[in-house]
């Protein structure tokens, strides 16, 4: 199975729902980033308050249509 790159998600504690947070190409660079946030929380993007009582985790992007989907935005 090929991977085209990883996701690093999170969830509040006692939800299901996963949310997108990074997309990096490199295991190395989604682990780093998962411990980064562990130990200094980032802000949420659309509240700007901090993401605290949650669990990162790491997704393997296993298509290459998601690929592209994920990818579509990046400027550059």
């Amino acid at each position: 199975m090929r991977e085209y790159g990883y996701t690093v998600r999170y969830r509040k504690q006692g939800s299901n729902k996963w949310k997108v947070y990074l997309v990096t190409n490199t295991y190395d660079g989604a682990l780093w980033s998962v411990r980064w946030y562990e130990r200094d929380p980032p802000k949420d993007r659309v509240a700007g308050k901090r993401i605290e009582n949650v669990i990162w985790d790491i997704f393997p992007i296993k298509t290459l249509f998601e690929y592209k989907w994920r990818w579509r935005g990046c400027p550059f």
